[in-house]
């Protein structure tokens, strides 16, 4: 089987949508097509795909960013592959197209965030040479929420 790596495009909506699905998130169709053209219009963002056939295999979304605390830095922030193709190579070519754009960008760390309840992943990225440097809390909060009191200082 031959895998490209390339840039997405718009053509790619239909299988780039049923990864996110896959992936795990209920979002629809129009909303990743929005996604993925601001991601294209972006200088800090970018979006592969590993295809082959016309057929999308895997997806990897890489940004530049700024941590006050490491400086720019890369930044994976999602990374699927089929699962009918797992265990293929495929993350590791995808990967390796976010660390070539990161290079490009004269970026030299790239870090990576992984849910613990994706349990292939935690083998999946020290075995490619990422270790573990922390584990964290993620907090979310929804804006605009009508039935969310907005807290005041004391």
């Amino acid at each position: 089987m031959q895998v490209s790596i390339q840039t997405a495009r718009s053509k790619q909506l239909k299988g780039i949508h049923e990864l996110v699905l896959e992936w795990g998130y209920s979002v629809s169709e129009p909303e990743t097509l929005e996604w993925l053209k601001a991601s294209a219009n972006s200088s800090n963002h970018q979006l592969f795909v590993a295809v082959s056939d016309d057929s999308v295999l895997g997806w990897i979304a890489v940004e530049k960013r700024l941590s006050l605390g490491q400086g720019f830095i890369s930044e994976i922030t999602g990374l699927v592959v089929r699962s009918s193709h797992r265990r293929s190579g495929i993350g590791l070519l995808l990967v390796n197209a976010a660390e070539d754009w990161s290079r490009n960008l004269g970026l030299t760390r790239v870090l990576v965030r992984s849910n613990v309840r994706r349990l292939e992943s935690h083998k999946f990225y020290p075995s490619i040479g990422f270790d573990l440097t922390k584990t964290t809390n993620v907090y979310t909060k929804e804006l605009n929420s009508p039935n969310r009191p907005r807290k005041t200082g004391a």
